[in-house]
């Protein structure tokens, strides 16, 4: 099945990775040696990049101001850590062979993030149409009142379960994307429940047309209850 992934890593101000600086280079094709690599960048369809949120000034610029704009002084304290985070980096992606409007996908994963951080502004966000398979790199400020929790915001990994499924009810869905991580416990029976709901409301041809895809993934996982219902003998279906 084809599932919708969500990564998110901190940037920096200052340091040998992960800073804002090398994040701008690379989103904006900046790095030569990336542009050589051959099974990373091709270069020829460097101009089908999106710049959904574009930059009028350098990267670091934009998220300081933005920064400063929130009445945020970085002065002192903790802002003056190496290991400080000015801002997060999400990307998201879908398994390799999916094919939809990737602009129209991304799009509503940018209106997703923006709805669920409302006070976090974007200070830049850029799809890539140049690599293997689409995705979107989006750089979020992660104000709160007058902190940056980076880390807070990125979260541990049950925070980060709770966001992935929220992005797969909320948008994965809607383009018939399938979850990123394996249910457990509650969260797996309250997805059986809504799924089986929605699946009734259905007609016969829906259903088929619709499903056909995850229908028959499932069928390659686990082969024995559509033998048992379709009445095929294992023996039958093995020899």
């Amino acid at each position: 099945m084809f599932k919708l992934d969500l990564r998110g890593s901190l940037l920096y101000l200052n340091g040998t990775s992960q800073t804002l600086e090398l994040a701008e280079a690379h989103n904006n094709r900046k790095i030569p040696i990336e542009l050589y690599a051959k099974d990373k960048i091709d270069p020829s369809r460097i101009h089908l990049n999106q710049q959904i949120v574009p930059l009028s000034k350098s990267l670091e610029t934009t998220v300081i101001d933005l920064v400063l704009d929130a009445g945020i002084d970085i002065s002192k304290g903790t802002f003056k850590r190496k290991d400080k985070g000015f801002a997060i980096e999400w990307v998201f992606s879908v398994t390799p062979g999916f094919v939809c409007d990737f602009d129209h996908l991304y799009m509503r994963c940018l209106d997703w993030l923006m709805s669920r951080y409302p006070n976090c502004p974007i200070a830049h966000a850029v799809i890539h149409h140049d690599e293997d398979d689409p995705h979107i790199h989006i750089i979020m400020v992660p104000i709160e009142g007058k902190h940056l929790p980076a880390s807070k915001i990125l979260g541990f990994k049950g925070c980060s379960r709770e966001r992935s499924y929220d992005l797969f009810e909320k948008v994965g869905i809607e383009f018939g994307l399938s979850y990123n991580m394996y249910l457990k416990g509650a969260a797996k029976k309250s997805a059986s429940e809504k799924a089986i709901q929605e699946l009734e409301k259905l007609h016969y041809r829906e259903k088929m047309g619709r499903l056909w895809q995850p229908f028959k993934t499932a069928v390659k996982s686990r082969p024995e209850p559509f033998l048992d219902a379709l009445g095929i003998l294992l023996n039958a279906h093995l020899y």
